[in-house]
């Protein structure tokens, strides 16, 4: 993130990335911000510099570099999670078989009992809700790849492996 053409080519898509993850936009405060977020660990802010420079401060600057990976990176705080108990799981893993299939969601191989895993569509650290509805099977390495990626980013997960067919 060093020149600000460079910054201003891809902003729109770069505050997507961030909105998408759990920053929330912010406006700016002076003429010399190019853009101010706020994650759950603090206000971070672009400046641009007299030499028509950029200069990053908290997070912008790993998130930017996540964002130009295409790598994993949390403007929100890590959801606690509750253990469901072995009956609650089961339970759901049969309402899901019986609604889609057994096939993993990601790459459409069936699973086993040793292989299957719950993947929220909505990540809870995106605020996706934890019911059937926002649940689909996944295989163990699907899961683990999708991570904790926007439900756009795991469609799109989907539809290059469904290309791959």
């Amino acid at each position: 993130m060093r020149t600000l053409a460079m910054f201003t080519s891809r902003r729109a898509k770069f505050e997507a990335f961030l909105t998408e993850r759990g920053a929330q936009i912010l406006q700016p405060t002076n003429e010399w911000e190019l853009l101010r977020f706020k994650t759950s660990r603090g206000t971070s802010v672009v400046y641009c510099n007299s030499k028509g420079g950029i200069t990053p401060t908290g997070e912008s600057d790993k998130a930017w570099g996540a964002f130009e990976k295409n790598a994993a990176w949390r403007g929100a705080p890590a959801p606690h999670k509750r253990p469901r108990k072995p009956e609650q799981k089961t339970s759901l893993f049969n309402a899901l078989m019986k609604r889609d299939g057994k096939a993993c969601f990601f790459c459409f191989v069936v699973t086993t009992e040793e292989d299957r895993s719950l993947e929220h569509l909505v990540p809870l650290s995106h605020g996706g809700p934890n019911h059937l509805s926002n649940f689909v099977i996944a295989c163990i390495p699907c899961n683990t790849k999708a991570g904790h990626m926007s439900a756009m980013e795991k469609i799109r997960m989907r539809e290059a492996n469904r290309g791959a067919q």
